[in-house]
C-alpha cells in the first residue's frame, strides 16, 4: 500500500474513532477508556505479529511512536 493511502486510511479511522469516543467517555471514566484501547491495541499487535504481517521491531516502533506522541510537551 502506498504511504499516501495509508495515511488517509489512517485519518478516515482516526476521525471514525473520535466520532465514538466522547460517547464511550460519558458512560466509563476516561482511565476506563483507555485501558480497553490498550487492550485493542495489544491484541492488534499480537494478531498482526501472528500473521506475519510484520516484525516485532515494527510493533516496538509503533509503541515508541505512541509515548513520543502521548508524552510530548507539544501534544497538551
Amino acid at each position: 500500500m502506498k504511504p499516501a493511502r495509508f495515511q488517509n486510511q489512517v485519518r478516515l479511522c482516526a476521525a471514525e474513532l473520535r466520532a465514538v469516543l466522547p460517547e464511550l467517555t460519558d458512560r466509563h471514566s476516561p482511565l476506563v477508556v483507555i485501558a480497553a484501547l490498550t487492550e485493542h491495541i495489544r491484541g492488534a499487535l499480537f494478531l498482526t505479529q501472528a500473521a506475519k504481517s510484520f516484525a516485532p521491531e515494527k510493533a516496538k516502533a509503533i509503541i515508541r511512536r505512541m509515548e513520543q506522541i502521548a508524552f510530548s510537551q507539544n501534544s497538551v
